[in-house]
């Protein structure tokens, strides 16, 4: 009978000792995985503020670009500033190229992911109709230039003139970046 209730005791103590020992690999598990997921969130706020700040500067830019050139276009000086502008558009245009691989980023970090704060939620859904509205907007402002080199090329052509400037080359496409069927920051059809 001793042997039985030795046996009762050692077997309890070695099931409570099995069950303290998963419960505390869960405890240790689960810690494990809440420090991982706060060190992911704060990957996405600082990815997240990078792509904020080159978008600001992005934004500057273009509207630095239509006060001092398309705004500002007229047929007496358009070839004397050609190289100038076409300078501007592809410094433009890089800035494009880098918030589009901040976008990248951002990309592999929220999807198919829903983080427990809800303001990172909100960058990983916004951070893609921003990158959209980027795009768009500088295709919608090369194709501007575009046109009035045309215009330009055609006045000219009409005086007689020899003189033709050639477009700004680029090969961005308007693009719906979030699958939402419109093309936020598209200017024209």
């Amino acid at each position: 009978m001793k042997g039985k209730v030795v046996s009762y005791v050692l077997f309890a103590i070695g099931l409570v000792m099995i069950i303290a020992g998963g419960v505390s690999s869960f405890l240790i598990g689960l810690r494990t995985d809440q420090s991982l997921m706060n060190k992911r969130m704060n990957v996405v706020t600082d990815q997240f503020e990078d792509f904020s700040t080159n978008t600001s500067i992005f934004e500057n830019e273009r509207d630095s670009i239509y006060t001092e050139v398309l705004n500002n276009v007229y047929f007496d000086t358009m070839a004397s500033t050609d190289q100038v502008v076409k300078t501007r558009l592809s410094n433009y245009e890089n800035m494009v190229d880098e918030i589009g691989k901040q976008a990248v980023e951002m990309k592999k970090l929220c999807k198919d992911v829903y983080y427990p704060d809800s303001s990172i939620n909100s960058k990983c859904s916004n951070y893609e109709a921003i990158y959209e509205q980027v795009v768009n907007y500088f295709v919608s402002d090369v194709n501007v230039y575009n046109a009035n080199i045309k215009k330009f090329n055609e006045y000219q052509k009409g005086l007689g003139s020899p003189i033709a400037l050639t477009e700004y080359k680029t090969e961005k496409k308007y693009v719906d970046y979030n699958k939402d069927g419109n093309y936020d920051g598209k200017e024209e059809e």
